[in-house]
Parts: structure tokens; sequence; C-alpha cells
């Protein structure tokens, strides 16, 4: 009698959330029931966090950028020497310009602003888990529905690794001439680049990627809300 194989289940991530506000880390836990993903741990303070991601390894980390002792600038830049396993998704409360270019230099998957609405949250992380390098901002006061708030989505995980140097100078409003004497590549060389970003993130009309990059609003795809 031939034995019988039963279908592999799909195995969901497990989720290893560190926020500030317990309450929220709670909303979250809820989200369990979509089967998204299988929360292992929750912390509130970042004493003993990479401790912890050692022992418990769980597949991502959703981690509060004002956690108390962890989660700042020195978090992200501590990821590039220990490099741990665990992706990381930072849950942000405003979208600073400063601390968007230190995530976007770090190996840390996704950025989520804090105040979007639940459908907007799920399927940010939705998005993460499917791979995407995700930036989610939000323009408009947290307190309006979101569904009144702007969104502009861009998804930065279709920019090459130069694409992404020349969008990094476009934040810093560095001129063409500049980014090529830093990049040691030619003006119509960058010229390229801002036309294939143009053309990845679909901007078109009168918005300029020069304008776009230089006003320090940065953001990304979630193209399927669910």
């Amino acid at each position: 009698m031939n034995p019988v194989i039963l279908p592999k289940l799909p195995s969901v991530p497990t989720l290893m959330i560190a926020l500030a506000d317990k309450l929220t880390a709670e909303l979250i836990v809820t989200l369990e029931s979509k089967k998204l993903f299988k929360v292992v741990n929750i912390l509130t303070d970042g004493e003993s966090l990479f401790e912890t991601m050692e022992v418990q390894n769980p597949d991502y980390l959703l981690i509060d950028s004002e956690l108390p002792k962890g989660g700042g600038f020195g978090f992200l830049k501590k990821l590039d020497r220990i490099k741990p396993k665990t992706k990381v998704i930072v849950y942000s409360g405003n979208a600073n310009p400063d601390y968007l270019k230190v995530f976007l230099s770090s190996p840390a998957l996704g950025f989520i602003q804090k105040g979007c609405g639940l459908k907007e949250f799920f399927s940010s992380l939705k998005s993460v888990f499917e791979g995407k390098r995700l930036v989610f901002s939000q323009t408009n006061n947290f307190n309006q529905p979101s569904e009144t708030q702007t969104k502009t989505l861009y998804d930065f995980s279709l920019l090459t690794e130069r694409e992404m140097d020349v969008w990094e100078l476009l934040t810093i409003s560095k001129s063409e001439k500049e980014i090529a004497e830093e990049l040691c590549v030619s003006v119509s060389t960058v010229r390229t680049h801002k036309n294939n970003i143009s053309e990845k993130f679909a901007i078109k009309g009168s918005l300029r990627i020069t304008d776009l990059a230089s006003s320090r609003t940065t953001f990304s795809s979630i193209n399927n809300y669910v």
C-alpha cells in the first residue's frame, strides 16, 4: 500500500514586535487571525533587543523608531555591522528625512509610518513578507481617516544600486554635475539614471524627479490593498 503524501502547508513568517506602545503591539497581534504571521515575542524597550533576536531568531522584526534604548539611528547603523538574519521593518512616527536616509542605506527592508489605517498597515506587512523593500508614508494629518489622506506610491526595490545612489544624492539637492563628480560618471550618465528612475516611478507631467527627491517626502508602493 502506497503511503498517502499530504500537501505541505505553507509556513507563515515569525514576527517579533518591539514597540514603545504596548497597546499598539497588542492591536497588531490581533492581525494574527489573518494568518499573515505568527508573533513570537513583544518587547517594549531595546535593552536586550539583539540578544532576544539571537535566541528567538524571528523571520522579521517590527521595531519602533522611538523604542526606548533602541530603534533610532544607532540601531539602523548597527545592522550593517551585525547583519542579523532577521529582516527589519521600521515603524516610525514621522518620515524624518535624515532617518529615512539612514534607513535606505541600511539592510532594513520596510518602513511604515505610524498613523496609517489598519488596511494600509496590513498591506505594507504583506508586501514586505513578499520580499519588496518598501517605504510607506503619508503626507497629511494622522487624525484624518486614512481614505482621505494623500498617498504617493513608489517602489524602491525597482531601482538598481546605481539608481539608488543617484536618488540618495538627489534627496540632498545635489546637482547633476555634483552627482557626476561624486559617482565618477558623466553628466549624461546621471541623466540616464534619472530618466530610468522617472520611468520606474511613472513620474509624468510637470512633476520632476529632482523636485520630488529634494522635497524630502519619500514614499513607496503598496500595489494591492487587501
